[in-house]
């Protein structure tokens, strides 16, 4: 089949030869038979083709900023000439050694090779690294190429990487902090012992069920009949992390988002390490709030990896005060430590803004506070205030400026302390999480 490509290297070799005819050279002469008799080959030669690509990962879920060896075998089994492989990648994915783009020359006969290369991930979540797609020529463009799609999509979970708790459980504070000291009890010599029976509520455990209890009721329950514990004496976490749309700002990798949840997975790191019970909650969420139910141990931190790369900002339509409506089945069941991740700056009121905004988040506030001091163990809630990049102050005008959000920020921290909240403030541009969190430690000491 004569291709355009055929035609052009046979026009060069008629140029050679009518230049070396006329120059009397014989280096031109024997370079035009050459490509003549290379032309006349091509035509006859089949483009490689019986592509097969394997591929693999060395593991399906990662860090943020993890090095992932991405390995691929490339097997041909017919025909001859070039094969140009490519693997597509999502825009969040850098390539940081060898190249996801490889030319392979195919000579006669099978062919195998392995065309491995590493990327990193800047920004969670959950990715699919599509299927490596090929194009194979025959020498000197001649013949049509052949081309397809090879290799299985693979699936990759992309995690938030979370701060060094070393640090954290090195600091003399932590065994005298009031801080932490209500976060220790003393455990009971039993956890087993039977409180009283309540409906099953969403999240807890199937073992849990009072399937004799449930048959007495006969048609009059709902709902079955769980059997409620004492508690163990174990220490109960619940972190509630607003997702809202304010929340997104600044770029991909630093932004009010991903500190969030690089502060939520450091705290839930710390307090799994010392056998916690852990729970969550994330509002504002794209989709509707996502729900972490109550458990213990790595599964659970694991769990919470799963969750924060799912997670997308939406619209600031539940506010916390119905997120701790929305949770107080768990939160009256444990009554946990509680620990709010936001930004104040977005909740104080300006004209034409919900004017209950700031009310509403203070009354959560209190509601949690008093939860707390109905509890044997007391402490206080805690709010974990984001700064945002200083160039995306929320209501941002013409007037307004950094000292003015600063002002409103502080407004907002004394109205939540008034209503018995202990709030941190964190600045990730000037310090990592858990340089703040020592810190705050040591304050209360």
């Amino acid at each position: 089949m004569i291709t355009p490509a055929l035609l052009s290297w046979t026009w060069l070799s008629l140029l050679l030869l009518v230049a070396g005819l006329f120059l009397g050279n014989v280096i031109l002469l024997a370079a035009a038979v050459f490509l003549f008799v290379a032309v006349l080959t091509a035509g006859g030669v089949r483009p490689p083709g019986d592509v097969v690509i394997e591929r693999g990962l060395p593991r399906v879920i990662c860090w943020v900023g993890d090095s992932l060896v991405v390995q691929r075998r490339l097997t041909a089994k017919g025909g001859l000439g070039a094969i140009r492989v490519v693997d597509p990648l999502p825009p969040e994915a850098t390539v940081i050694d060898g190249n996801n783009f490889h030319v392979v020359w195919k000579w006669p006969g099978e062919t195998t090779v392995d065309l491995s290369y590493t990327i990193a991930f800047a920004k969670r979540g959950e990715y699919a690294l599509p299927e490596t797609v090929w194009e194979s020529q025959a020498p000197l463009g001649a013949g049509r190429g052949e081309s397809g799609r090879a290799g299985p999509e693979l699936g990759l979970l992309v995690a938030p990487r979370t701060s060094d708790i070393s640090r954290l459980n090195s600091v003399r504070a932590l065994t005298r902090s009031t801080m932490l000291q209500d976060d220790i009890s003393q455990i009971r010599s039993s956890g087993e012992e039977f409180r009283e029976l309540r409906p099953y509520q969403p999240g807890d455990p199937i073992k849990s069920i009072n399937w004799k209890a449930t048959a007495r009721t006969g048609e009059a329950a709902d709902v079955p009949l769980v059997n409620e514990l004492e508690p163990e004496g174990r220490k109960a976490v619940w972190i509630f992390l607003d997702m809202a749309s304010y929340m997104d700002v600044g770029t991909a990798v630093s932004s009010p988002v991903e500190n969030t949840i690089e502060a939520a997975g450091t705290l839930a790191q710390f307090y799994v390490s010392q056998g916690s019970t852990l729970g969550a909650y994330a509002y504002n969420s794209l989709g509707g709030g996502e729900l972490l139910s109550p458990d213990s141990g790595q599964k659970q931190f694991r769990r919470l990896t799963r969750m924060f790369a799912g997670l997308t900002p939406g619209p600031p339509e539940q506010d916390l005060l119905r997120s701790v409506e929305w949770c107080k089945s768990f939160l009256f069941r444990l009554r946990p430590q509680v620990f709010i991740i936001t930004r104040l700056d977005a909740h104080y009121p300006r004209p034409g803004d919900d004017t209950d905004q700031l009310d509403r988040l203070t009354t959560a506030v209190t509601r949690l506070t008093a939860l707390r001091a109905r509890s044997r163990r007391g402490g206080r809630v805690r709010v974990i205030h984001v700064h945002p990049p200083a160039e995306q102050q929320v209501g941002e005008s013409p007037v307004e400026t950094v000292d003015m959000a600063r002002w409103e920020t502080r407004a907002t921290m004394t109205a939540l302390q008034q209503a018995g909240a202990a709030v941190m403030d964190w600045d990730p541009s000037g310090e990592r999480f858990i340089t703040t969190l020592v810190r705050h430690m040591d304050r209360y000491q």
